[in-house]
């Protein structure tokens, strides 16, 4: 069986420093969509729902986004 996106993106992010929304997109496997772009987007929407459960957030507010872990990670 496979690990689910959010399983792959917490443990893309289960480290020090952050990681841009297309870095992450990278090592999530298998690619959803037709091209990169459209993989991206959807990592992004995953990102967002992972946000809204508290359990990812933006590093700062600086451009790109890059995502860490929220609360109690080893890069808070």
């Amino acid at each position: 069986m496979k690990p689910s996106y959010e399983s792959q993106i917490l443990a893309v992010l289960d480290g020090p420093g952050g990681w841009t929304t297309g870095d992450i997109a990278r090592q999530c496997k298998p690619m959803r969509g037709n091209n990169r772009n459209q993989h991206s987007a959807f990592i992004r929407k995953v990102l967002l729902r992972l946000q809204i459960m508290g359990r990812v957030k933006p590093m700062d507010d600086q451009k790109p986004v890059c995502w860490v872990l929220a609360g109690g990670a080893p890069n808070d």
